[in-house]
């Protein structure tokens, strides 16, 4: 078989297959490190050589702005040319131009300003919608400004308001409208917020029909009306989506009518092990059950993995399979290290990372990462920090090493030298994250199948981040329940600091 180079490296026998078959339909599962992003430019690179298909004729979509540029640099500076590359809502604006939809785009804190509006105004005069606010938030049978006033200052309000954003956008996301709510409302324990989810929705929907905005749910399954009922000239024949495993049911309904209008090829790429946006709408069932949807698909792995060393893999992969609701996939790697989980507990929060950072050379990139974004305050508190671009942070104390921070989210997709993963304690806001779903949200998304199923995959995403060391930090006493599995197996050394 004809060699590909991409990037400088020449795909392995693994990963030339899914690159070189050209199957109407199909799904690579690629474990992490295996080259995922090598394969799917490698398969560009061949169709484009080959003259499969002509550049215009690939659409490439990937789940951000950051990755969608990622991938249209790599795609020109090895096939030297462009590819059209989108993320699914600039695929769904590019629909709706086409067609000449007149419409603006409402801005991204316009549901926010609303829920804000809804409470301030004391409901709107409404003495039905007070009453339900009274009986969540206050002791007091009297209504007053007074009281209404300090329950606009509890905390619980907050999480009230998350509460029904994230209601609202996993609705819209995932198919429901105004009439879904008539079989929402048979849940009698959950009715009285169910109401004001609802009235807080028409003041959203009538908002954004009045002004003639939409938002960006609205375009998606505005583009997925047009592609049904208009002629929408698109010009491709084969669609690649990379990280497959985030795609939400209305992305992917969106896919399907350009799939038919253009009888086009798909081609999808992703790790189940590494979904972890079910909180936005993404759907592990599309990737799961994919064959239900598209019968004669034809399955790929890349098992072969190049950032890990053969012991971490194992650890991780042993981890994540706990969890039975998953494709089963044997990595191996040619990498070996021992011990390269390194468990970290401590009673000093000011000294521990200032003794980690010293024992790492200074010519090793190092990745701070956390379940938390506030968590690297707690662990700096007695160092001199400055925040950098591109999530950089300088510490006086150590100028000489390139450190790198973010949350375990941000991280995925990335790889460091060495990783540093803060805060794994057991508690709310701990490793894993405590903090439940209210009940309500589970009437608009899939639920979980497995306890802290989500949590275990994000905890796969950190411990694969690394290509050589992974400090785990947790407090002596209180470690997360990810850390008491994991140190019972081999190649996990225990220090005490």
């Amino acid at each position: 078989m004809k060699e590909i180079i991409v990037n400088g490296y020449a795909l392995d026998a693994e990963q030339l297959k899914p690159a070189t078959e050209n199957e109407k339909y199909s799904l690579i599962i690629a474990g992490a490190g295996s080259g995922k992003t090598l394969t799917l430019i490698g398969k560009i690179k061949y169709l484009i050589e080959n003259k499969i298909y002509k550049p215009e004729e690939i659409c490439c979509i990937s789940f951000t702005n950051e990755a969608t540029d990622s991938l249209k640099n790599n795609i020109i500076k090895n096939c030297n040319t462009e590819v059209p590359t989108y993320t699914f809502h600039k695929l769904a604006l590019k629909i709706l131009e086409i067609v000449s939809y007149n419409f603006k785009i409402s801005s991204s804190n316009l549901l926010d300003e609303i829920i804000d509006e809804f409470f301030l105004s004391k409901c709107f005069g409404n003495i039905n919608l007070q009453n339900i606010i009274y009986k969540k938030f206050s002791k007091f049978s009297f209504k007053n400004e007074k009281t209404w006033n300090k329950i606009l200052l509890k905390k619980d309000l907050i999480t009230y308001k998350k509460t029904i954003k994230t209601f609202i956008n996993l609705m819209q996301s995932n198919g429901y409208d105004k009439s879904s709510f008539n079989k929402f409302f048979n849940n009698k324990k959950l009715k009285n917020t169910l109401i004001v989810i609802y009235c807080i929705y028409i003041i959203y929907s009538t908002e954004k029909e009045s002004s003639n905005i939409i938002d960006f749910d609205d375009m998606i399954i505005l583009s997925t009306k047009i592609m049904k009922e208009q002629n929408v000239n698109l010009p491709f024949k084969l669609i690649i989506i990379d990280e497959f495993q985030d795609t939400s049911l209305a992305r992917f309904n969106l896919i399907r009518e350009i799939i038919k209008k253009n009888n086009a090829s798909l081609c999808v790429v992703g790790d189940d092990f590494q979904s972890i946006y079910h909180f936005s709408g993404c759907d592990l069932d599309l990737f799961l059950n994919f064959k239900k949807y598209y019968k004669d698909a034809k399955i790929y792995k890349l098992e072969q993995t190049y950032r890990n060393s053969q012991e971490l893999i194992d650890i991780g992969g042993h981890f994540i399979t706990k969890n039975p609701y998953q494709v089963k996939k044997k990595l191996v790697s040619p990498k070996h290290l021992s011990n390269p989980i390194k468990i970290i507990y401590f009673n000093d929060i000011n000294k521990v990372l200032i003794k980690i950072l010293n024992d790492v050379a200074d010519n090793k990139e190092i990745l701070i990462i956390s379940r938390n974004n506030f968590d690297l305050k707690k662990y700096t508190k007695s160092l001199n920090i400055t925040y950098l671009e591109n999530n950089y942070i300088s510490i006086k104390e150590f100028k000489d090493k390139k450190i790198r921070f973010m949350s375990i989210h941000k991280s995925k997709g990335l790889e460091s030298d060495v990783v540093i993963l803060l805060n794994a304690i057991d508690d709310t806001l701990g490793f894993p994250c405590k903090l439940k779903d209210e009940k309500i949200i589970s009437l608009v998304k899939n639920s979980l199948t497995y306890p802290y199923e989500e949590e275990r995959r994000l905890f796969y995403v950190a411990l694969t981040r690394t290509k050589s060391y992974i400090y785990i930090l947790t407090f002596r006493n209180n470690e997360s329940i990810f850390i008491s599995e994991i140190k019972r197996g081999k190649n996990v050394t225990k220090l005490h600091f």
